[in-house]
């Protein structure tokens, strides 16, 4: 911590050093060509150039999602260098920037919102959230609220789903893995005339797994994942197309072990999430003006069982409906662009405590203003946006409370290939109905657990500056942020009552550093294969706990990411390595070991894919074979909650 300003100032040093050895060796190459121009949604609601936008931002492909190990989202951020914690099989979170999404996966409250198709998803576990068939997943670093609204503070992850297009396609693929895993998909994607749809199906399932210590961690098999994920919609006049989009994720006998050291055999979970999305996109033949209408309901269900205590009851339920609607219209011009509009948003939530449901209902109303100057060498960017809130509880209790959030972005191009970036943002998260009026009296133990109707909502404000490389075959960037959160919810005991009630409390700071660094030498040299290393790091070098005193909890100070990637794509084969390391962090330690830190880890994962036969009319065949956890590092992300040891797994793909 306190060599943070000599490790910023040597890593930008080295790391744009390297950046303007790289871009004087392209220039040098040969044909001085910049990248293909990345495009994203996220950050304006609607397609803009990604260096267009003042904000840091990480796009991952539907290739690199399938040439990775992936099973789930948290499989797929862990692999690009984000902090991820999880109950094997079970539940998952990530963290950006010191925030992260809630540990039960409630998506109200969180700090980092998880979005399909630019919706929210009404969910904050990643393991919900299905893979096959989309076409990127964008993250933003730093705050969302002014585009998306509460819980947004340390970032969003935006999961694209795939549209069809071009000649209809079909697939078929099986898996079978270490530990009983097996897996079988099928799915479709294409395009008949004015009809485009993408669709895929999967179930799969696992036994117990074996530590890295050959200890049998017993209860952490799940009897069946069943994922469903459709996009289809109908194109008319043009520039006109309605849409339907369905997610559907089952979990059922979801092992739930609790500590190694306490292994619990009969404990398990169901968890289910499933949403159907209806929408209108449309413009004008000049594309002077776009606008886009939708509406989504969905409900997400967790439940847990103890048979020893519960039988076949649940010892915990919370079942939330989410309903919602979206409106927006984009003006574009010769040098501005506006997008303007409204959502809404409505939860109905019921859980074991409550005696009825607790309402959560949010209108608001935002503004995006994008400026291009200097022959758009010069990129101003204003947002600004209200919520309105009213919670209600299964009391009848009510609270209303409004939010105003607020960001400001510039952009300036200093040549094509090199950029520098600065923004400031605001974001917040409303109190949770719990938090306001819960009311549970567990005993002279436990004592009384109340809400507070007088809580404030939870603020930050967040600055970054930046810098980034991309010509041809080479990308770098460096991004520095500061966070200051405060208004922070959190809970206190009262010894006299034997009462604990929820307040607010002084916040935190973080600040930090975040790189990356992409390099494909293969295409820099015209070889006929690529051979590109790449790497992401994020260093937090200030996450300080303000009331507490001390560092943040389960707050690792470095997570990395980096990798090779070998491909040929004339004999259909691509290998990928990719090594993570999440750095020591202080935890509490409910275990009862004594230990207050969670050591570091590294783990590699290698994927190798090859094109084994490929008929003229009739597709092709493909194997697909990986290995996790490459070196058997004996590892956990949660204390006491060891992860598999070194596992195998092959599949068989058929595509025609």
């Amino acid at each position: 911590m306190k060599q943070w300003g000599v490790r910023w100032i040597v890593m930008g040093w080295m790391l744009l050093s390297v950046a303007a050895w790289a871009g004087e060796v392209v220039e040098n190459s040969g044909e001085n060509v910049p990248l293909l121009e990345t495009v994203v949604v996220t950050a304006g609601r609607v397609e803009e150039k990604k260096t267009d936008v003042a904000t840091n931002i990480t796009v991952v492909t539907e290739e690199q999602i399938k040439e990775s190990s992936a099973h789930d989202l948290g499989d797929v951020l862990a692999q690009q260098g984000f902090m991820i914690r999880e109950y094997i099989n079970s539940l998952g979170t990530t963290k950006i920037r010191g925030f992260s999404t809630d540990t039960y996966g409630e998506e109200l409250n969180g700090y980092v919102l998880i979005l399909i198709d630019g919706r929210r998803s009404g969910t904050g576990d990643l393991t919900k959230i299905n893979v096959d068939n989309i076409e990127r997943v964008e993250i933003i670093h730093g705050p969302g609220s002014v585009q998306y609204g509460a819980s947004a503070a340390g970032g969003v992850v935006n999961v694209i789903t795939k549209k069809g297009s071009g000649k209809p396609t079909l697939f078929a693929e099986g898996t079978l893995g270490s530990w009983g895993y097996h897996k079988t998909g099928a799915g479709a994607s294409g395009q008949f005339k004015a009809l485009d749809f993408s669709l895929s199906a999967s179930t799969e399932s696992q036994d117990d797994y074996d530590t890295a210590q050959g200890d049998t961690y017993h209860n952490t098999g799940f009897d069946a994942k069943d994922r469903v994920s459709m996009n289809a919609g109908w194109t008319f006049m043009t520039n006109q197309r309605v849409g339907l989009t369905y997610t559907d994720y089952q979990g059922d006998g979801i092992g739930n072990p609790g500590y190694l050291s306490q292994n619990d055999l009969d404990d398990y979970g169901n968890h289910d999430l499933h949403s159907v999305d209806a929408v209108y996109d449309g413009q004008t033949d000049d594309g002077a003006f776009l606008w886009k209408l939708r509406y989504f309901d969905g409900k997400e269900e967790y439940e847990t069982y103890d048979p020893e205590f519960y039988g076949d009851t649940p010892s915990y339920f919370r079942e939330t409906d989410q309903r919602g609607a979206q409106a927006q219209l984009t003006g574009k011009w010769t040098h501005v662009d506006v997008t303007a509009g409204f959502d809404w948003l409505n939860y109905e939530i019921t859980n074991t405590y409550s005696t009825g449901e607790n309402t959560y209902d949010s209108p608001a109303a935002f503004l995006l203003v994008k400026a291009k100057l200097l022959d758009e060498k010069l990129i101003l960017s204003l947002g600004g946006r209200h919520d309105w809130y009213s919670i209600e509880s299964d009391q009848n209790r009510r609270i209303d409370e409004t939010n105003w959030s607020t960001s400001l972005g510039v952009v300036y191009k200093i040549t094509p290939a090199w950029r520098v970036r600065a923004n400031y943002a605001e974001a917040f998260k409303m109190p949770t109905p719990d938090q306001l009026f819960m009311y549970n009296d567990y005993g002279p133990i436990w004592g009384i657990w109340t809400g507070n109707p007088d809580l404030a909502p939870e603020t930050s404000q967040t600055y970054e500056i930046g810098m980034e490389f991309s010509r041809r075959s080479f990308s770098a960037g460096v991004t520095y942020f500061y966070t200051d959160f405060t208004d922070k919810i959190a809970y206190t005991y009262d010894a006299a009552d034997n009462l604990t009630r929820y307040k607010n409390v002084e916040g935190a700071t973080i600040a930090g550093i975040e790189g990356t660094l992409d390099f494909d030498i293969g295409a820099l040299f015209d070889w006929t294969y690529e051979l590109a290393p790449y790497a992401t790091f994020t260093q937090l070098m200030k996450y300080w706990n303000e009331e507490a005193d001390e560092d943040l909890q389960y707050t690792p100070e470095w997570t990395t990411s980096c990798g090779l990637r070998l491909a040929n794509r004339d004999i259909g084969f691509v290998s990928r390595l990719n090594i993570t390391h999440t750095s020591k962090q202080d935890i509490t330690d409910y275990e009862g070991t004594g230990e207050t830190t969670l050591g570091s880890y590294t783990v590699a994962d290698l994927t190798i894919s090859k094109t084994l036969f490929a008929f003229e009319k009739h597709g092709d065949v493909s194997i697909k074979a990986d290995i996790r956890n490459l070196f058997d590092e004996d590892y956990a992300t949660i204390q006491g909650y060891p992860m598999p040891g070194r596992s195998f797994y092959l599949g068989l793909k058929y595509t025609y």
